[in-house]
């Protein structure tokens, strides 16, 4: 059986990739097509956010960083969900808090700006979607402030639907889905891409790499089967009985405890007695 090519649409192959601060050549390069423009310094920032009150948990953002004096927060959302707006906004609101006090001064110049690479958007709304803070009147509120989202299923069908000329304005986003033999294709003639290429090949080719990126892709599907039956089979019955029936099928599978009762709602010293029971 063929091995799996990990694309960097995956979060560990994206931040193994880009986020490496001994060599910034892709990140660079990555942030020079996107901002159309030449990026020269490239300084990592803590990615973890500070919490707020003992109840929240930590808050690790996908990239964080300040290039040529603009501070840059990027995520990767391999799927669309209702929250995911709302979660990035605060995340970035966060660092944007935090960033524009400078002693007794609010910093006004330095720009902030937030990249969302979106998986599972509408497919009928914008290549890209830029956000602002500003009234019906379309006057911002904050001049510095900014959110810029790429629609990345649209732009990949671009390439699956052979449209060259968007493949060329689009092809540093497409190259982070891409298998080696179309990477193969979309390389040629582009130092940037096939240097990506390079080193997303270099890295599915490690087997420690590849071992990982099994075990937690498996975990995932895992998880997302078990919340699944949880969810379909609570609308059917809609009794605490059934709760116990999946908490049961995932205790046989041994499934972590803390998992079973996120997606059943069951607390631990019930599942900790439902585990006696099927042993």
């Amino acid at each position: 059986m063929a091995t799996k090519f990990y694309t960097a649409k995956y979060d560990r192959v994206f931040k193994t990739i880009f986020c490496n601060e001994d060599n910034t050549v892709l990140l660079k390069g990555l942030l020079s097509r996107i901002l159309k423009k030449n990026i020269e310094i490239i300084e990592f920032l803590r990615s973890e956010l500070p919490v707020s009150s003992t109840v929240d948990k930590a808050k690790t953002v996908d990239l964080l960083v300040k290039a040529d004096n603009e501070y840059l927060h990027i995520e990767l959302n391999c799927n669309y969900a209702e929250y995911l707006h709302t979660r990035n906004f605060i995340y970035f609101n966060n660092i944007y808090s935090r960033k524009v006090i400078r002693g007794e001064e609010y910093d006004y110049s330095t720009k902030f700006l937030h990249i969302d690479f979106t998986y599972g958007l509408r497919k009928n709304i914008n290549d890209i979607n830029y956000y602002y803070v500003m009234d019906e009147n379309k006057n911002k509120y904050i001049d510095n402030f900014e959110m810029i989202e790429f629609n990345m299923d649209k732009i990949m069908n671009y390439w699956y639907n052979s449209d060259r000329k968007k493949v060329n304005e689009y092809k540093h986003l497409i190259m982070l889905d891409l298998d080696k033999n179309n990477l193969d294709k979309i390389s040629i003639g582009d130092d940037f891409v096939k240097e990506y290429e390079k080193q997303v090949t270099a890295l599915n080719n490690q087997e420690t790499f590849q071992s990982f990126m099994s075990y937690e892709e498996d975990q995932r599907l895992i998880q997302n089967t078990e919340k699944k039956i949880a969810y379909e089979d609570g609308l059917e019955q809609g009794i605490s009985q059934e709760k116990i029936e999946i908490a049961k099928n995932m205790l046989k599978k041994n499934i972590d405890i803390s998992i079973i009762s996120r997606t059943t709602g069951l607390d631990i010293n019930t599942l900790k007695k439902l585990t006696k029971e099927v042993k």
